[in-house]
């Protein structure tokens, strides 16, 4: 039953991605898999029902290959996050289309808020080991490591907000905004820790 629903996520995260929640229909998907409406009904009984399924499906990649990157760590903690978020650059290019406002009917009946904090969550903890590795490492020092987890993590967010506020408003998605995000996460990362760095 798991490898259906992984079924069903694969080919409706391809469809989202390409037309949207909105535009994309469970008959659609159906189709795509090629099985009856009732079969994928019996899965998914709604549409956010297996939105929901698409974005942690899109959160658990995303974080399992952040997770990877802090495990390679080598001593240069600038780096290390430069290559989260770039990495992070190549998922929202690849998802643009979720992060524009269209007809967001589908968010009624769904507890989003504890989703989108779990994923907060996921990307402080990621941080957080980061620090963790540069400061016993030497590379790093600083007194609080999860206050400074929370505020990195809250930063990035706010300035992904900043650059994509106009698409969400509009509706219309320019994905070069991605490289003001990712040019402006550098920088105040940059900024924070140059000169808490220790040579090493």
């Amino acid at each position: 039953m798991e490898n259906r629903k992984d079924q069903i996520i694969e080919v409706a995260l391809k469809r989202f991605a390409h037309f949207g929640f909105h535009k994309t229909t469970m008959n659609e998907i159906a189709d795509d898999l090629r099985i009856t409406k009732a079969n994928l009904y019996y899965y998914y009984p709604d549409k956010p029902s297996l939105i929901l399924d698409v974005l942690c499906k899109i959160a658990a990649d995303l974080n399992g290959g952040e997770v990877k990157i802090v495990n390679k760590y080598k001593d240069d903690l600038l780096k290390t996050i430069n290559e989260i978020i770039d990495l992070r650059s190549k998922f929202m290019r690849k998802y643009y289309v979720f992060h524009i406002n269209e007809n967001l009917d589908w968010i009624k009946g769904i507890d989003l808020a504890e989703t989108v904090e779990q994923f907060y969550k996921r990307d402080v903890e990621v941080i957080k080991a980061l620090l963790n590795k540069a400061v016993t490492s030497g590379e790093l020092t600083i007194s609080n490591i999860d206050e400074a987890a929370i505020s990195l993590a809250e930063i990035q967010k706010g300035l992904s907000l900043l650059h994509t506020v106009s698409d969400v408003i509009t509706g219309i998605p320019n994905d070069s905004n991605v490289d003001k995000i990712v040019a402006s996460q550098k920088r105040v990362t940059k900024l924070i820790f140059e000169g808490k760095l220790n040579r090493i």
